[in-house]
Formats: structure tokens, C-alpha cells, sequence
């Protein structure tokens, strides 16, 4: 029997189906970093003011939901019907389901490639639940759709169907806590940590007498490895690894005229470019569509009022090494000189040294110097090809800004002098 559980706030309802205690009105977002991953859930969490998260089975991307605990009444071992339904019923696929109470309301779910749509599980009147169904619908791209008995959509695959039949008794996700703290553990398992605690701390007194002895040796091998490394010369040049010049204002050049300016209603604001990927950043327009740009543009990300997008493109620039550095001011005057003569701003700041680790002795200096410098200018930075002949000039990044109808343009590199 489904029921809906009484003390359920208005924000979220909660659902008892096979046994497990359902929660809708997650908010859904896909995370587009592969890198550090559980970082990126909590700080889009902490974003969209959430406290708790549900991570559906891996996919790519990974996708979250977010719900904070007063919407949950402060119930435990909730879990979230989206999550559910996405991890059962995959592809791409709409439903509508009547709520099963007397409330006469309605749910709406959205999968699209697996994946649950930011404006999908939700709860509403037949009107409203109506309305973003058949807008979500007319997107097109789906394989079947889930409506109550009595309803038909023309040109549709339609499966008449409820939530408890959608359902099977396999576990949905859990909702979790966004991050871990000692206050949201019942007594029990705090008991079981701190005895924990107690054994790692006596396990480690025993071992701190030999671990000393370890790190001394450890830094007595690293001093040797820098000092032999130092002798030889083994340290490569940076520009002998980096991206000619020239090319990477090319590849720039054709990776900004192929991004599209204007994407069903969504305005580029700023773009960049680096030797690996570009990034391209878009204002929502008025009555513009996520569900449109998310179905154009796969993949992105959306901030928390999901009025701006980004999307990252990978490429791969070859490196295969800049001008040598020469030695002296060369560099610098030149890029001075060419600055002069093509109204541009240029900013050289000195590269801070690298410190030591406590403990142990400085390494050798290289045998060159580094300052950091970055170009600003009011016309497309890409036509700047005679900078490819400045000895020692790296470019590490080029990017835009929008401003009304104009763009700024910035570009940061390195300079590097031999001593």
C-alpha cells in the first residue's frame, strides 16, 4: 500500500512505497569535474543552500540532488524517488503520476540520457503538472511517456502506469548528509568512533618513535636527490615544453570563431581559451529554456538561480617548445616596444620564489629568471603573431569579456631570461 507520510512539509512530500520512505522536490544538478569530486558536490550544495545530497548510481556525468533537512522533517533513511525511477527506468522518458493521497495533486519526472532534469520532481495541481509536462514534451527526443489512466498524448508511446507499479522493492538512493558532522550521528556509532579514536591513538604513540626515524632518513634522500639533480642540470627549460606561440594564438583564433555567440536565447559573456580547453560562459535571456539549452548543449553547468551556463570543450594544443630566452632585458623591452606601437596594456609582475620545506636547505636557483605578464586590449588579441618572436614568451591563457556589444580582450604568458 503507498501512503504519504502526515508530517511532511509543503516543500517536499515524502512517500512510503515497498517500504521505503520517498522524497520528491530535489534539486538536480550535473557536475561536470572529474576531479575531486566530493569537493564539487558539497560546494554546489553549499550554493544552492542545501544540507543533504543524493548521489544516484555513477554516470557520466555525475549527477546530485540537493535537499536541505527541514525539508525533510527531519526524517532519517529517506530516500529519493527520482533517484529511484532514474536508476530502474533508463533512457529517456516523461512521467506524471497521481499523488497517492486525497489531495487530488500530481508528480512529474523528467530522464533525459539517464539523467534527471533540474525542472522535474516536482509536485503540483493537474494544471501546473500539465503545463510542464507538455512543455518538457514538446523538447521531443523521448522514448515513451507515464501518464494516469484517462490521459493520451498523440504521437507519443504512451504506458499508463502509478508510482507504486514504476517502482520495484530494489532500494533507491539515500539522501545523505552534504557533509559530515559529529552532531548528526545517533550516540551508538559516536560511541563506536570514539573507541576507535582510542585505538589509532595508542597504535600511533607506538609507532611515532619509528616513523622519526623514517622521515629523517625520508629528508636526508631528498636533500641528496636535489643537490644531485641541481649538479647535472636536470631541470628542463619551460620553454622547451610549452606551446609555440604562434600556435596558440591560432588554435585560439578558430576555437572562438566556432563557439556559437547565441544558443536558443542564452548570450556568450565570456569565453577563454588554454592549451587544453576552452570555456565558454552564457547569460540566460528572458523567457529563454534550460531544458532547451541542457538538450543543445549536453554536458553543462548550471549556477544555482540557473540563470547562467558554462560549458567546457577539450582540445589539445602540441607542445613542443617557444623561442629560447634570451638573456637581459631583451624580452621585456621588446614586448614593451611592440606594446607601445599597438596600444595595448601590459602589466610584468615578478614571479614569487618557491620557499623551502621546513627543515630543508633551498635548492639552487635555476639559471633564469621569471615575470608573470598579462595583455589588455579593446581588439581581438589573436592578430598579435609578431609576439611569437620574443625569446623566452610563454602564453598560458587567452580570454574575453563581453561589455554591451563589445568585447575586452586579456591575455596572460610568462617571460622567461636567461642569467
Amino acid at each position: 500500500m503507498t501512503t504519504v507520510e502526515q508530517n511532511a512539509p509543503t516543500t517536499a512530500r515524502i512517500i512510503n512505497i515497498h517500504g521505503q520512505k520517498l522524497a520528491t522536490g530535489l534539486y538536480w544538478q550535473n557536475l561536470t569535474t572529474t576531479i575531486q569530486v566530493n569537493k564539487e558536490i558539497i560546494r554546489v550544495g553549499r550554493e544552492a543552500g542545501a544540507d543533504m545530497k543524493c548521489v544516484p548510481s555513477v554516470r557520466n556525468p555525475l549527477q546530485a540532488g540537493y535537499i536541505t533537512r527541514a525539508e525533510l522533517a527531519g526524517m532519517n533513511n529517506v530516500r529519493s524517488l527520482a533517484g529511484g525511477l532514474a536508476e530502474i527506468h533508463t533512457g529517456s522518458w516523461l512521467g506524471m503520476f497521481k499523488m497517492p493521497d486525497d489531495s487530488g495533486q500530481y508528480y512529474f519526472i523528467a530522464i533525459q540520457n539517464d539523467h534527471i532534469l533540474a525542472t522535474s520532481d516536482i509536485v503540483g495541481e493537474l494544471d501546473e503538472i500539465k503545463m510542464e509536462f507538455e512543455q518538457t514534451l514538446s523538447v521531443g527526443g523521448w522514448q515513451y511517456v507515464t501518464v494516469p489512466e484517462g490521459l493520451n498524448y498523440p504521437g507519443s508511446t504512451v504506458i499508463h502506469s502509478t508510482l507504486a507499479e514504476m517502482l520495484t522493492k530494489r532500494r533507491a538512493p539515500k539522501i545523505k548528509a552534504l557533509e559530515f558532522k559529529l552532531e548528526h550521528l545517533p550516540i551508538r556509532r559516536i560511541l563506536y568512533l570514539l573507541s576507535a579514536v582510542a585505538v589509532l591513538t595508542v597504535a600511533w604513540l607506538v609507532y611515532t618513535n619509528w616513523q622519526e626515524e623514517q622521515e629523517q632518513k625520508r629528508q636526508e634522500e631528498i636533500r641528496r636527490l636535489i643537490q644531485e639533480r641541481a649538479s647535472a642540470q636536470a631541470i628542463l627549460p619551460p620553454w622547451t615544453k610549452s606551446v609555440p606561440v604562434e600556435r596558440f594564438l591560432n588554435t585560439c583564433e578558430d576555437e572562438f570563431q566556432a563557439v556559437k555567440h547565441s544558443i536558443v536565447g542564452w548570450e556568450l559573456k565570456e569565453w577563454g581559451c588554454e592549451s587544453h580547453q576552452t570555456t565558454a560562459s552564457y547569460n540566460k535571456a528572458p523567457m529563454a529554456s534550460v531544458v532547451q539549452f541542457m538538450n543543445t548543449v549536453p554536458g553543462s553547468s548550471f549556477s544555482a538561480a540557473g540563470n547562467q551556463a558554462a560549458h567546457i570543450t577539450p582540445i589539445a594544443m602540441q607542445a613542443n617548445g617557444s623561442r629560447p630566452a634570451s638573456r637581459g632585458m631583451t624580452a621585456k623591452a621588446a614586448i614593451m616596444d611592440y606594446a607601445e606601437n599597438h596600444v595595448l596594456k601590459v602589466v610584468f609582475t615578478p614571479a614569487p620564489l618557491l620557499q623551502p620545506l621546513p627543515g630543508n636547505e633551498a635548492p639552487p636557483p635555476p639559471p633564469w629568471t621569471l615575470e608573470n605578464v598579462t595583455f589588455d586590449s579593446s581588439y581581438p588579441i589573436f592578430g598579435l603573431i609578431e609576439l611569437a618572436r620574443v625569446p623566452g614568451l610563454i602564453i598560458k591563457r587567452i580570454s574575453a569579456t563581453k561589455d554591451n556589444a563589445d568585447w575586452k580582450w586579456h591575455m596572460d604568458g610568462e617571460v622567461y631570461a636567461v642569467q
